[in-house]
């Protein structure tokens, strides 16, 4: 036996210390966090926005989507639509609790991308579990262009509890900007059926007008009843090490998709 403590610890700054002290974690998170996938784009298509309009508004998108193709690292990630919104009512109709909402609502986003894993087949394009995307989507994206995912980040049935009611905080816009900002994506954009964010709601208001660039402090402000994105992506962007900007497009209109991944000012652009 030896009474050298290296042979017992480590040598470390955290040895011996609680990960709760602030201080000695700081010196740490406020280095730069490297890039794992800088050339990565992230695409999320709207559920009720883009896939439950059905055919003529999904293949108008996969269109799109296959001329970006040939630029390679894209991300798509899909949204549930309104048979998440269902299976969440009847769960929460049955007393089921957060967790379990989000898991179900999970598959509804898992089958969209299923949907569009299949259109894009041809071109070597498949789906992703979250699992694979989580630890393998490198060499997915080295041997395709692109890959499908579903939008929701991975809680599942450990989900935050929301402040009121039961209804997941995190769905999939914000799982969308969670993975993009893991892996350090050069671009992130949210795929609507609306021109991007107003200051009112536009289906609602005829006067409506378009916030081509707005920040998230200013956003949050004007306190808006609705939003083409969900809110805790604004609080997300807040704390966010890449993700500083996003942009919402209107996928309905052919060109925005490709004018957006262009990196052309289309749409509303949201910048930290």
């Amino acid at each position: 036996m030896t009474s050298d403590t290296t042979a017992q610890h480590v040598p470390s700054a955290l040895m011996r210390q609680t990960l709760l002290n602030r201080d000695l974690v700081r010196p740490a998170t406020n280095r730069p966090v490297i890039r794992m996938l800088p050339q990565l784009r992230v695409v999320k298509l709207g559920g009720r926005a883009i896939l439950d309009k059905g055919r003529d508004a999904i293949l108008s998108v996969i269109d799109e989507l296959k001329q970006a193709l040939p630029e390679r690292n894209l991300l798509i990630a899909t949204g549930a639509g309104i048979r998440g919104r269902h299976v969440m009512g009847v769960s929460l109709d049955m007393g089921l609790p957060t967790g379990v909402l989000a898991a179900l609502a999970s598959s509804e986003a898992e089958q969209n991308g299923h949907i569009i894993a299949a259109l894009l087949a041809e071109h070597g394009v498949s789906y992703l579990p979250h699992t694979t995307v989580g630890r393998q989507l490198a060499v997915h994206l080295a041997a395709s262009p692109a890959a499908v995912c579903n939008g929701f980040p991975p809680y599942e049935l450990f989900d935050h509890p929301p402040a009121v009611g039961k209804i997941p905080q995190h769905r999939t816009d914000a799982g969308a900007f969670l993975i993009a900002d893991a892996y350090g994506a050069k671009q992130l954009v949210y795929i609507s059926d609306v021109d991007g964010i107003h200051d009112a709601d536009p289906r609602q208001s005829s006067g409506a007008k378009l916030l081509k660039s707005v920040t998230v402090d200013e956003l949050s402000g004007m306190n808006l009843k609705t939003l083409p994105i969900e809110r805790i992506v604004l609080d997300l962007m807040r704390s966010a090490k890449h993700m500083t900007q996003i942009q919402v497009v209107n996928g309905l209109e052919r060109g925005n998709i490709t004018g957006a991944l262009a990196g052309k000012h289309v749409g509303t652009i949201v910048r930290r």
